[in-house]
């Protein structure tokens, strides 16, 4: 049975914040996004892009107790008004759709590797083969997770629960 796309805001069923056609649009204005034009598996890609923004502590609450998505949810701060304003209940958030959008095209270009993994490289700090040596970063500098696309983090981050999202400035007297 062939994957079909549900990205009815605050559906039961829903699996996807953007519709494929959404997908196609944001990849018309990217760089390098050829990748999802040649791709059989685009369904996938937007369905576990979902997934992985779902398992985020976001801000706020989920409007219902029957929609199947982190978004929508309600208390969130519009962080693209100046009038400080809260997102509507009714929609997903450009930010939230052009992060699964190129987390989904982050997925289609590792093709078989598994991006919600960790780095095969975790630990390694050197490696010597014959004559060749390599020296990998230490395992706890690098980026996990999300983190570790950077556009994708930028545009979450502010809305995030995490107290790691925020910064306070400290005023010795």
């Amino acid at each position: 049975m062939a994957l079909t796309i549900d990205a009815t805001v605050g559906g039961s069923a829903a699996n996807s914040f953007v519709t494929v056609a959404e997908m196609t649009a944001y990849c018309e204005g990217r760089l390098n996004a050829s990748v999802w034009v040649a791709s059989a598996t685009q369904e996938p890609a937007l369905v576990e892009a979902a997934r992985e923004l779902s398992a985020l502590e976001w801000q706020g609450i989920t409007v219902t107790d029957t929609q199947a998505l982190t978004w929508p949810r309600q208390y969130v701060l519009n962080v693209d008004s100046a009038l400080g304003l809260y997102y509507a209940t009714s929609v997903i958030p450009k930010r939230v759709k052009d992060a699964a959008c190129e987390l989904a095209l982050q997925f289609l270009k590792a093709g078989t590797t598994d991006v919600a993994s960790a780095p095969t490289t975790d630990g390694i700090l050197e490696k010597t083969v014959d004559v060749l040596t390599t020296k990998y970063a230490d395992s706890r500098a690098q980026k996990a997770g999300l983190q570790r696309y950077p556009s994708v983090w930028r545009t979450i981050k502010p809305l995030l629960a995490s107290p790691t999202n925020h910064t306070f400035s400290i005023v010795r007297g």
